[in-house]
């Protein structure tokens, strides 16, 4: 039976993420449905990412201390509770708590299962089991919103719930049959706060750890912007089916993962700072294109989207930006690296998330000027860390 449970983690993993990436073309018939304004619509996006920074620091030690089994089924259980609240929603604020609490247990997948599979597999085995999981996260958001466009062209919103909540439930019960306790009650540590808040404090102190994650900050906020907004302006602007959108997610996604796939190829004979400044670059004219084609031709989406490939694929070279920040404080456990760098970029996807509704305008031009700046802030602090601290 326990060789179901790998196969039961990736469904699961995938059911999580499409809690947010298939939900996305959902956005402008709801605005219709509850009547509700552009910027609180997006609210719900916003809850789903803050719900995602609120407790990832928390999940890895508690799972350290009460095993990982709990707080997988625990976290299970709250998910697919919130999914069947959203089903039902007939208010914004409990569609909001419900995405909140959606979001606040995707973090157990990065603790608690990640964990798990290490822990019960051999090295190769658990490395190729977490590539895939990994893999996950990369096709989410090229496909989930086209998945979720295809029910919208059938059904309402709603739907997309109710596939969801019943897919967890099927999973959540699976893994309460086969999902075996990895962590033994010897090696589970006793949850001090103290040596918690130690570790994730000295990781915060190390600026390379800092000005690394910046800048991979500012390239997410760059694709929260379209993420967001992209459905208004397909469906309500240029009044396109929003299966575009999906189908304009898999070209943008498409090739974020075809550059992730050439770093694979490159990286052992591209000096890796060099490698991640070009990706910068990239990124950076990509985004000035933008600026101008959406400024010479406001009324042509097509330059915006074109432009959005590239940047997309630039942000994949730059990639191992990621590896270079959690490869620092080496003295702190990896754990709690990746549990502060994770809480980071959710935290910053909600707070442009929720800064963005407050902004927003549907024009190309908007667009193109927030890509520009994110992409221009990621290299401005590029050039200054390179030039000011890493080079001492």
């Amino acid at each position: 039976m326990t060789r179901f449970f790998p196969l039961l983690l990736v469904c699961y993993e995938i059911i999580n993420y499409l809690a947010n990436d298939m939900y996305l073309p959902a956005l402008p018939s709801l605005i219709s449905d509850l009547g509700l304004p552009i910027g609180l619509a997006q609210q719900t996006v916003t809850a789903w990412f803050l719900g995602a920074s609120a407790f990832h620091l928390l999940w890895g030690p508690i799972s350290d201390r009460f095993g990982r089994r709990t707080v997988l089924l625990i976290g299970g259980a709250f998910f697919t509770t919130a999914t069947w609240v959203c089903v039902f929603s007939s208010t914004l604020s409990s569609l909001l708590i419900a995405r909140f609490i959606q979001g606040a247990v995707v973090s157990t997948l990065g603790t608690a299962a990640y964990a798990s599979i290490y822990e019960s597999y051999h090295r190769k085995k658990s490395i190729q089991i977490l590539t895939l999981m990994s893999s996950v996260v990369m096709l989410a958001p090229a496909i989930g919103p086209l998945v979720g466009g295809i029910f919208l062209q059938w059904l309402n919103w709603r739907s997309i719930f109710v596939f969801l909540a019943l897919s967890a439930s099927i999973i959540w019960l699976g893994l309460c049959f086969i999902m075996p306790e990895t962590l033994s009650s010897m090696n589970r540590l006793t949850f001090r706060w103290s040596n918690v808040i130690s570790h994730y404090s000295q990781i915060l102190k190390n600026k390379a750890f800092i000005f690394n994650l910046v800048i991979i900050n500012f390239n997410n906020l760059a694709k929260v912007v379209w993420i967001i907004g992209g459905p208004f302006l397909i469906a309500i602007q240029f009044k396109l089916n929003i299966l575009y959108f999906g189908l304009i997610q898999i070209l943008i996604f498409g090739s974020q993962i075809l550059g992730a796939q050439l770093v694979k190829r490159i990286i052992h004979r591209v000096e890796i700072n060099r490698l991640i400044n070009q990706g910068l670059n990239i990124s950076f004219i990509a985004s000035l294109l933008a600026l101008a084609l959406s400024f010479i031709f406001s009324n042509k989406l097509i330059g915006l989207i074109l432009c959005l490939i590239i940047f997309c694929f630039g942000t994949a070279l730059s990639s191992p930006l990621q590896r270079l920040c959690i490869e620092t404080c080496p003295e702190q456990p990896i754990q709690a690296r990746m549990n502060v760098y994770a809480t980071s970029i959710s935290f910053f996807c909600s707070l442009g998330s929720f800064l963005f509704s407050f902004t927003y305008t549907v024009s190309l031009f908007w667009f193109a000027s927030l890509l520009f700046i994110f992409a221009s802030l990621a290299r401005l602090i590029r050039w200054l860390s390179l030039k000011y601290f890493f080079c001492i």
